[in-house]
Formats: structure tokens, sequence, C-alpha cells
């Protein structure tokens, strides 16, 4: 049997009231994978009426929720509103916080306005709309706005100014959604009238630079919901209020199928990290099934499903480190779901293409489409700095005679092994481990810029931080996503500016520590213990006297401790054990705790509502190399800047701590300082 109809058979018994097309013997078995029953950790009550917009702030400690005439703000760490804007608009449709999460887009009817956050005030309208502005989206450089709006058009939008550059008209069909690409040149746009029910949707992929048609995606049989970009930008996933999402190849505007686990319409779209997770809402036409799902796009597998709404979600949003969703209700209420368990559970970038059954518009039954392997290609990958172990044991991994399967045949190519030119432990490494690696097949170059053109991903393993991000800037020069070892950089300021300048030249970056992906830990992180409320965790902490002092060693165990507790860590106090060890505890919102400790080994224990267990195993260097393989196929980081900068905001003001004999410190008073000196960096950055 296909896979196709496999898929399709599965999402047909994970949904009671969804028609299996065909049926065998084979076919008859139940699903493998149960998905996992989601409860909403927390929610807002009460609204005075439906909730019809939610935003996260890209600090992820706020919420803005649109209702009728009104936005209100939520602190999300303390439960409690911050504000409530009156905006005269009628139903708020759509939210969008700007990059630096100032200010607020808000889209009403026949408005699209931008507020002060700070102060609650509007500070200007936008272009005026003929009807509802039903979504919003910001470019990834920040620059640009999009709107979609039912008087049949999208708009972009520059912001610095509020210029119209560019009217997307759509023939006859309300605009429903909106979303970029992850480069910015392209504007996907979902469409369709609601009133007129014969009439299918559609979704369409635009220009933005010209403004022209590139091609239109049709199959959807209503009108089209929502949209959203997927896998790396080679997909485009169209949510229909025919219950359906579908799944388009982008580059050929091919239907791979469609995902039928929905019993009521689709009305809203997100997507994981890492590109594969589908994160859809659904509801109205009917009582009930106003459901959450969380599904993976390269099989159709049903992760996760919630249905406690008592009316239509009528949007949903993924909060900047993945962890959570909130969505929005005609029940006057808000829901969040913790969803950390689908980054444990996404399957390998391109190691199927989506597979499904496509509708056929002109008559009531569907056909199976058979979905071809992508096997991914083979990397070039390359090494900036050979002075540290990893880059022995990394170049190991690539180029040994017994490489694993997930590697893919990819290879280590060359090598740039200039490191640290003062620590001693490292310029001793040097010449042995050039010749190491060469006898391996590495090439050695002289220069970054050499490095950047022999591969397709490098790997910065210089084990000083300090020259991170000088050598980074002409890996992203020349557009090559980027690994970044541990430590990220010497400090929180530099570290800030890294991944200001990924934003910059548009090339990703992402760093950790092997430490993260320690399998006992990715369990934890996935729900194994449910809601943790503590977790405890050991690693070496030998100190280095040009960075801070968890920064050279300490980082394993607090990666680890991270990987568990997820972001929103408030302060930390640092201390000394009985025997003079390195002990520093976190103080989590809602009063969780976390508690990094000095040690011999790698170990750690985690408390949930589920019961308690063990954490920071270390499990080699092999999984993280292949996490660095699917980001470079994916562009999406299997971590997020914000939990990164978190972890690293916690280890500066650990240090902070001791130099006031202590002290808690917040992690906030140390960004804030760090974000300046940030500044001042980048500004000599061309």
């Amino acid at each position: 049997m296909s896979l196709t109809q496999r898929w399709m058979l599965g999402v047909a018994l994970l949904c009671s009231l969804a028609t299996v097309p065909f049926t065998t013997a084979e076919d008859a078995k139940p699903a493998a994978n149960k998905p996992k029953e989601l409860k909403s950790t927390s929610h807002l009550d009460g609204l005075s009426n439906w909730a019809t917009s939610v935003a996260f702030s890209p600090d992820g400690k706020t919420l803005a929720v649109g209702t009728h005439d009104s936005v209100q703000l939520w602190n999300i760490g303390e439960k409690k509103a911050t504000g409530v804007w009156k905006t005269g608009s009628g139903y708020v449709k759509s939210l969008t916080f700007l990059l630096d999460g100032k200010k607020l887009v808000i889209g009403g009817y026949q408005s699209a306005s931008v507020w002060d956050v700070a102060s609650g005030m509007k500070e200007r309208d936008l272009p005026k709309h003929r009807g509802f502005v039903t979504s919003l989206a910001v470019s990834p450089d920040g620059k640009l706005l999009a709107t979609g709006c039912d008087d049949e058009a999208a708009r972009i939008i520059r912001i610095e100014d509020g210029a119209l550059l560019k009217t997307l008209e759509h023939d006859r069909d309300p605009v429903h959604g909106v979303a970029f690409s992850s480069d910015g040149k392209l504007l996907a746009t979902a469409a369709g009238d609601e009133t007129r029910v014969t009439r299918p949707g559609i979704a369409k992929l635009w220009h933005i630079e010209s403004g022209k048609l590139i091609r239109d995606f049709e199959g959807m049989t209503k009108f089209a919901t929502s949209v959203a970009f997927a896998e790396n930008g080679t997909r485009l996933i169209v949510g229909s209020a025919d219950e359906k999402a579908y799944v388009f190849e982008i580059e050929s505007g091919k239907p791979l199928g469609f995902f039928g686990g929905h019993t009521r319409p689709v009305t809203s779209i997100a997507m994981s990290p890492n590109g594969q997770i589908a994160i859809t809402g659904s509801g109205g036409r009917a009582k009930g099934k106003n459901e959450l799902k969380l599904w993976r796009i390269a099989d159709g597998e049903v992760l996760g499903t919630a249905d406690e709404h008592e009316a239509k979600i009528a949007a949903l949003a993924l909060s900047p480190d993945g962890q959570t969703v909130a969505t929005a209700s005609y029940d006057n209420s808000v829901r969040f779901w913790d969803v950390s368990f689908v980054n444990a559970t996404a399957a390998p970038i391109n190691s199927a293409v989506a597979a499904a059954t496509v509708a056929d518009n002109s008559a009531s039954d569907t056909t199976a489409q058979n979905a071809a392997a992508a096997e991914p290609k083979p990397l070039k990958v390359g090494i900036i700095g050979l002075d540290t172990s990893h880059a022995t044991a990394f170049t190991n991994i690539l180029n040994g005679e017994k490489q694993r399967p997930e590697a893919f045949g990819s290879r280590m190519v060359a090598a740039y092994p200039k490191g640290s030119p003062d620590i001693e432990s490292s310029v001793s490494r040097v010449p042995s481990y050039t010749e190491a690696v060469k006898k391996q097949g590495v090439e050695i170059v002289d220069t970054i810029e050499e490095l950047a053109k022999r591969v397709d991903v490098v790997c910065l393993e210089t084990n000083d931080g300090r020259p991170h991000f000088e050598q980074l800037i002409p890996v992203l020069k020349a557009g090559k996503p980027c690994f970044i070892d541990k430590p990220i950089s010497a400090s929180l300021s530099d570290a800030i500016a890294i991944f200001e300048a990924s934003k910059k030249f548009k090339v990703p970056v992402f760093s950790s520590s092997s430490l993260r992906f320690g399998k006992n830990t990715l369990a934890v992180r996935a729900g194994s213990l449910g809601k943790i409320s503590r977790c405890e965790t050991t690693s070496p902490a030998s100190l280095e006297k040009t960075h801070p002092d968890l920064f050279w060693y300490g980082i394993h165990g607090v990666e680890s401790l991270f990987t568990v507790m997820g972001t929103g860590c408030v302060s930390v106090k640092r201390g000394t054990t009985e025997d003079g060890k390195i002990q520093v505890v976190g103080q989590w919102s809602e009063g969780r705790v976390g508690v990094y400790t000095e040690g011999k080994g790698y170990t750690g224990k985690a408390v949930g509502d589920k019961g308690e267990g063990p954490v920071g195993s270390y499990d080699g260097y092999e999984p993280l190399l292949f996490e660095v393989l699917k980001f470079a196929r994916s562009g999406q980081p299997p971590v997020g800047e914000a939990e990164t900068l978190e972890i690293y905001a916690f280890m500066e003001a650990a240090d902070e701590s001791k130099r006031q004999n202590s002290a808690s410190v917040t992690l906030e008073s140390v960004m804030k300082k760090a974000r300046v000196e940030a500044e001042e960096k980048l500004k000599a950055l061309k």
C-alpha cells in the first residue's frame, strides 16, 4: 500500500467523522501512534465579546488579544491584564507586533493602525482599507507590512513611513490570510468568498518587489482562510472552510494533498519553528469540534489534539520559542497550550514528500496520489577552529568508515584552523588536530572566505567565544547557515549582536551544547513528566579567565536545565555548596525553580505533575551534529534565539550575583545593559 494511502487512512481513523475513501484488510489496522490529548495550561476568561485575534510579543512575555472595539494586553508570566486599548474599529480581526516589540499593528474595520506598546496610544493610521483587515504579517527584515482585507485585496506597506507600495488585487475574492516567505521575497495570500458557498477558495503567490502574481494554488472547495510557508519554504499550507488544510509544492504549484483531520472549517494556521509541524485551529458551521491539532507535514501523523473551546477557534499564535500556542475563540476566551513536545517529534526535513489525497472538484470521491520519497542530498560541511575536540569528533562522524544513515553521505570537506590566540589549552591543540583532519581528507584553507566557498554549512568550533562574532560575519556574507558551538560568545552583548547580524544578512544560525540532545532530557521536554515545577542539573564548570564563569564549561549543565525548563526565568541567585562548588538558583514564572550545580558528571533530576525522573545525560556528539545537518537543509534552528539568549542571560546574571555577594539579579537587567552594548557593536557592521 502506498505512503499516500497509509497517511489518508491514519487521518481517517483518528477522526471519527472522516470518510475513508477505500478500505482493505490491511487498511483496517488501527493507527500506529495515538495523538497526545492536550489540556490547556491556563486561560483568559470573561472577555466582553468574541476573541477574534491574538499575537505574542517578540520576547514572548506579552500577549495581545483582539475583541470588539478593543485590544487587551496580558502579562503572560503574571497572568494579568496590563492594558485595554479602545480602538473604535469594530472587531479587531488581526494583530501583529513589529520586530522590536515596541509597536503593535491592529487591523479592524477599514483600519490598520500602529500603536505604541509602552503608552497604549495610537501612533498613526496606515493607508485606508475598504473593509475588515483580516490578516497582518511583518516581513523578516521588519521593513514591510502585508495586510489582507475583505475588500478583495492584499497590500504591501512600508512600515517606516506608512507608504502604500503595492496593491494586490484578488478577483472578487476577499483576502483572509497573508504570509511572507523566510527570505522576504514572496507573499502568499489565501482568499475566497464565504457568502458564495459554491465558489472555490484560492491561494496565490506574489513577487513582492514587482507585485506580480507568480501562480495560483487551487483545489479548495470553499474559501481559503489561512496560509503558511513550511519545510524551508518548499511547501505552502492553506487552510480552508471545507475542513481541510492543503499541502502544495511551491516551486511547481502542484497539490500534494490535504490534511483531513478536522470536521469543522479550518480557521487558522501556525508553523513550528522547524517548519515541519503544522498547528491548525477549527470551528464554526455547527456546534462542537472546535479543535486544535498538531500534525506532521511529512506523513500527516496527528501529534496532538484538543477540543476544549465551546465555540470556534478564530485565531491562534505560537510563542517565539515554539513552546506555547494561544488560541482565541468565539467563546470569549483565550487558552494556552504547551506544545513543547513537538520539538522532539519532528521528522527529518525531506525524509519524504508530504503524501495525501487531493480532492477532485469534478466528483464527490477523492483520488490517491503517490509522493516520491526525496532523500536528502549529501552536504559539504566546513569547520572554523581546530582547537577543540568537537572538530575532530565531528570529522570522525562524517568521514569515518562507518557513517550512520542520519548523515546521508555528508562530508567534512574544509577547515580554517586558526582558533584562540592566547588560550594555551586551545592553541596547543591546533597542530595535532590539523594533521588529524587532513588524514581524513579535509582541505585546510587560509581564510574563512575561502572556506565558505567550498561548503554548504559551517560549524564555528573555535573554543574561544571572543572571536566568534568577527569569524561569523564572512560566513553570513557568503549566505551559509552556521552552527556556533558553545559558548556562542564571551559576552551576552556579543550573543545578541550575533543574532542581530544573522537577521541583517538573512542567514540562519543557532548555538547549542551537545547536552541539549540527551535522550532523557528530550523525553522530559517532550512531556514525559508533564509540566515541570523544578529541575536540577549538574555538570563540570572549569573556568577560563577570559569568559564569564559558566560560559566556558558550565554551559553544558545550564543548557540541559533550559532544555527541560524552557524560557521564562526571571531572576537568579548564585552561591556555593558546602564543598565550595558553584550553585545557581533560577526563579521561573509561575513559581517554577531551576538549579544548576557544578559537579563531576552530567546528571540531573526533574519534577513534574506526572512524577520525577533523570535528565542531563550526555549521549555523544552525533545527535547534535545530525541536528546541524537538518538545520542546514531546513534553515530552521532546533533551538530558537529567545531560548539561547535567555541561557546566556542566566549565566551573565549569575556572575553579576556573585559580584553582588549572592544578591538576586534579574535577567531583564543584564539583557537591557547587553542590548545597549550590542547596538554599539553593530554600528560598525557593514
